[in-house]
């Protein structure tokens, strides 16, 4: 009875935190909408690769890195589908190809990585964007919690992958970038707990997804440094309060739908920061951004000791498909 009563308490104290942190992230959103703008521009011959392309935020990234006459290369678990969404755009000389990936699998992200590794000799932008929110318990293929597994380890297997080809990129004479869409919702995880990742009696998925886009944001910020020789920016970006399917399930979706309609951005409006850092030529040195602006993170996503644990940690999870 007791670990029930907790349980409920961690449970309404997420909820709580949660709909204060978006409060706030949204009157941010509001106060900042003129500088959340996105230009085109030409970025002809280069490649981008993305995940989760074919619908919501993704899709709408897609639209503007195809306008910037990029070729992108777009993973998601259906690609009839996503092929289907794509051709239906509007939008002249298009190039594009759709590959199979299940981010629930490390075998479907190194096979996604070999078909391009095949194809492809370099790459200009890879965008770490597919994701899920708030999802029941779920133990995935690999044997990590879902949260854990297709926001943040995954991602960071596709990285190791195909680091190569990013590299080309830097020895043909031009940067690449490897953009990480995060979330405020990071700031609602205490510190992260190794020996825990999988606890199914704790398990809270408000918890264990905030846990996961932390890992993302250390995980940028470390990769913004080992590879900053390379001269690959790694960069995160908090897209803001976007009214997607994603929210589907939750309490303010089912209670109060047209508050999300109203209040929060539009999935074309989240998705200008993530172009943004994608092919902007007037970003700083931030490795951290939000409506096309650096933004400031809690001192613990910059810790070294935490930054090297979740990296050796993380290698140790997929060595076995590097």
């Amino acid at each position: 009875m007791i670990f029930l009563l907790l349980h409920l308490f961690n449970w309404l104290k997420y909820q709580m935190v949660y709909y204060i942190l978006g409060a706030f992230a949204i009157i941010d959103d509001l106060q900042n909408r003129e500088n959340n703008k996105f230009e085109i521009e030409k970025k002809r011959g280069k490649v981008a690769v993305i995940t989760g392309g074919a619908r919501g935020i993704g899709l709408e990234v897609v639209k503007k890195l195809l306008s910037c006459e990029m070729h992108v290369i777009i993973g998601c678990r259906n690609v009839k589908v996503g092929e289907s969404v794509l051709q239906q755009l509007a939008l002249s000389n298009m190039s594009f190809e759709v590959y199979s990936l299940d981010l629930k699998s490390f075998s479907s992200v190194k096979n996604f990585a070999q078909r391009v590794l095949s194809k492809y000799s370099c790459i200009d932008v890879l965008v770490n964007n597919a994701g899920v929110m708030f999802v029941p318990y779920e133990i995935c293929e690999n044997g990590f919690e879902a949260h854990w597994t297709v926001n943040y380890l995954s991602h960071f297997l596709l990285i190791k992958l195909l680091q190569p080809v990013l590299k080309q990129k830097v020895k043909n004479g031009n940067n690449a970038r490897i953009v990480n869409v995060t979330s405020c919702a990071y700031k609602v995880s205490p510190p992260i707990d190794f020996n825990k990742l999988n606890d199914k009696d704790s398990y809270l998925s408000y918890a264990a997804y905030a846990k996961s886009k932390l890992a993302q944001l250390i995980m940028t910020k470390y990769l913004s440094k080992i590879l900053e020789d390379s001269h690959i920016r790694v960069i995160a970006v908090h897209p803001g309060i976007v009214d997607t399917e994603i929210f589907n399930g939750t309490f303010l979706k089912l209670a109060f739908p047209w508050i999300l309609k109203h209040l929060c951005k539009s999935s074309e409006e989240g998705s200008r920061t993530i172009a943004y850092a994608c092919v902007s030529n007037t970003l700083d040195c931030s490795d951290y951004y939000t409506n096309c602006q650096p933004a400031l993170c809690i001192p613990y996503a910059d810790n070294v000791d935490v930054q090297e644990k979740l990296y050796s940690t993380s290698i140790k999870f997929v060595k076995k498909y590097l």
